[in-house]
């Protein structure tokens, strides 16, 4: 249990990393194709996070006090923090797509 608290303690720090890439990406791709897929993959995770946040957003005031502040405590900002960071990548790599169309 307790490796499992840690594993998912360092997963939510992960997630405030902006730069931090996704297994497999390579920042420095010349690849005109891989930078189109990074887009797709991040366009598809800032949705599915920007999904999750606003369901959350929406249950909350329907919860007990408690569940409420536990959840604006803990889940919101976890949520949060992935679509921002997933947001800047796929900023990221729509820049880096445009430049490799341009060669």
């Amino acid at each position: 249990m307790a490796s499992r608290k840690g594993e998912a303690a360092g997963g939510a720090w992960e997630g405030v990393d902006l730069e931090r890439p996704i297994k497999g990406e390579d920042p420095k791709s010349e690849s005109l194709d891989e930078a189109r897929r990074w887009v797709s993959v991040y366009s598809h995770l800032v949705n599915l996070e920007q999904e999750l946040f606003d369901v959350l957003a929406r249950m909350i005031p329907k919860m007990p006090s408690e569940a409420q502040r536990e959840a604006e405590q803990t889940n919101l900002p976890v949520l949060g923090s992935q679509v921002e960071r997933f947001r800047h990548r796929l900023d990221y790599w729509v820049r880096r797509k445009r430049e490799l169309e341009g060669r």
